[in-house]
């Protein structure tokens, strides 16, 4: 009997589809097997019909006779009264909002747009610039922009924003384009505008997929490539991976077979006897939970949804040191040691190394910070370490990566730098990167140059690549390199081949780079598993995670069986 009422809770919620068919054996009240395939993929929807919500109940009399007329009318609609409907209404859109864009990751509290469900709720903004909020925001840009790969993100934003795969490579490549061209706002403005959006959502629906039902206009492989970029139900894109579900597919348009995975809700399998045996042939209960030899996450590494630090860069959010008026001793002594990791390339500075003289006319505030890299990168040991004992091009580019936090774009930048040194010397080579205006316009006098790893409006996709292949380690130095990283990218235009081999390293902040946001610091999850049959209870895996994070590690770790034993703050 209880089996029963959970089915007709599921099928009044939406999670199971009317038509899916459940056999149930009345004798032992028994349920054998789901048979709706498409719960398992993802095809299924919460709701049964798309959510909207608008406080506009009057709208200009004339029709519009274009789509910008269209668009324009919406100024002259006036706002009506919030009643008991209308606010279930903006309850029910703003949840599907925020399940749809940021692909069924639930944000925490202090990560949710406030200020933008609030403009909803009063009208002073439509769903489609509710949503353009969302996805423009610092949380979804994290997860679906900086933490994935230029198709990963195009192929996402399709799902996000158009509810649609999409169709070709050709569509692709316009959009990474944009990407590079017009930057990360640019890209999401450009599914917001477009007359698609328009006619499948205009102003007052929140975006759905619109491959499960196989619309007009869509070729059949939109609905194998939605279910590839859906896989699941109950799970989020940021646990699918960083790299493109679809790229193959249409590069090389083989067609895809849509693949339920096992970890969801299997309608048949063969579960264990007492002793560990299977028992072929049985039918096993739909909601029994999946069981794993172990429970503490059952993979080989945490979804953390922050590649950078496989990547050798310790963090998505690079950290920016900046002298202000009133700094303390300790601040300045953090400048300090942050000017020389990054002029020296995250090199071991002895004592008599250092360059005491500068430091202390930069302290009492007779120099400016600027003057004082400017020291640092003209001191004999800096000249030791990095044009000594390298090559004319890997001096070059060092000098890019440590004083303008980028590597070089072009053969004939890398060339004029080059003439540069041989011409007039090493004090000119050094001074034409501080005194250009693009150092000026990034870090001015009193900040210190960082590695610019986010996508910039006017620099190549290429330029990203070639930033990680200059990223020895977050615990590496420069100096342990003397030949040139990027000489044959550069040349040739292309991305570096050994960009992507970096090996996985644990974040480590420095205790004076502290933060005052909840979703800025770092926490580590102790967390407790215990194998099956087993009666393991001491604590076998510690995850170390991003504030913005949290909600999903912790989504991670309870889907497997996991126990959070502790959750500390890493300082």
């Amino acid at each position: 009997m209880l089996q029963v009422i959970w089915m007709a809770l599921f099928v009044s919620s939406g999670l199971l589809p009317l038509e899916s068919s459940v056999s149930l054996d009345p004798s032992s009240c028994a349920m054998t097997s789901n048979q709706s395939n498409a719960l398992g993929f993802g095809a299924t929807q919460l709701l049964d019909a798309p959510a909207s919500f608008s406080r506009i109940r009057s709208a200009k009399s004339e029709a519009a006779l274009s789509s910008d007329e269209y668009r324009n009318q919406q100024q002259y609609a006036t706002r009506s009264v919030l009643t008991a409907s209308d606010h279930e209404a903006y309850k029910i859109a703003v949840a599907a909002a925020y399940r749809q864009v940021f692909g069924n990751v639930q944000p925490m509290e202090s990560e949710r747009q406030l200020s933008a469900e609030s403009q909803l709720q009063n009208g002073d903004i439509t769903v489609r610039e509710f949503v353009r909020r969302l996805a423009l925001s610092d949380f979804y840009r994290a997860r679906f922009f900086d933490a994935v790969s230029p198709h990963r993100a195009v192929e996402l934003n399709f799902k996000h924003l158009l509810g649609r795969p999409p169709q070709n490579q050709a569509e692709v490549s316009s959009h990474v384009e944009i990407i590079a061209t017009r930057g990360f706002q640019g890209e999401i403005n450009s599914y917001l505008d477009s007359d698609e959006y328009f006619q499948l959502f205009g102003d007052d629906v929140v975006p759905y997929p619109t491959s499960w039902s196989s619309p007009a206009g869509q070729p059949q492989a939109a609905f194998n490539r939605m279910a590839a970029l859906e896989q699941n139900f109950a799970g989020s894109d940021t646990a699918i991976g960083s790299k493109s579900q679809l790229l193959t597919n249409l590069v090389k348009g083989y067609s895809l077979s849509i693949k339920i995975p096992s970890q969801v809700y299997r309608s048949v399998t063969q579960p264990r006897g007492s002793a560990g045996q299977s028992i072929v042939g049985t039918a096993r209960n739909m909601f029994d939970p999946v069981i794993r030899s172990t429970a503490d996450g059952g993979d080989s590494a945490p979804m953390r949804g922050d590649l950078y630090v496989g990547f050798g860069l310790g963090q998505r959010e690079q950290e920016v040191f900046e002298r202000c008026q009133g700094d303390s001793a300790a601040q300045i002594a953090a400048l300090v040691r942050a000017v020389y990791r990054q002029v020296l390339g995250n090199a071991h500075v002895m004592e008599s190394e250092r360059n005491l003289k500068a430091e202390s006319q930069f302290a009492e505030g007779r120099s400016s910070l600027r003057e004082f890299i400017r020291a640092i990168a003209l001191s004999p040991d800096y000249r030791r370490r990095f044009f000594e004992n390298n090559a004319p091009y890997r001096f070059v580019e060092l000098n890019f990566k440590h004083l303008l936090g980028r590597s070089p774009v072009s053969q004939a930048e890398v060339s004029h730098h080059i003439q540069l040194l041989a011409n007039e010397g090493y004090e000119a080579e050094i001074n034409s990167y501080i005194d250009c205006d693009e150092y000026q316009n990034s870090f001015g006098d009193n900040t210190v140059p960082y590695n610019r790893i986010n996508t910039e409006v006017g620099r190549s996709q290429v330029a990203f690549n070639r930033n990680l292949s200059l990223a020895a380690g977050y615990a590496a130095s420069d100096t342990v390199q003397s030949a040139s990283s990027l000489v044959m990218s550069v040349a040739t235009n292309t991305a570096p081949r050994s960009w992507s081999s970096t090996t996985l390293r644990v974040n480590r902040r420095a205790s004076n780079a502290g933060t005052t946001e909840p979703t800025g610091k770092r926490y580590r999850i102790v967390v407790q598993g215990q194998p099956a049959g087993g009666r393991q209870r001491s604590p076998n895996a510690s995850y170390l995670v991003s504030g913005k994070d949290m909600t999903s590690q912790l989504s991670y770790v309870h889907r497997r069986g996991g126990r959070i034993v502790s959750i500390t703050e890493v300082v």
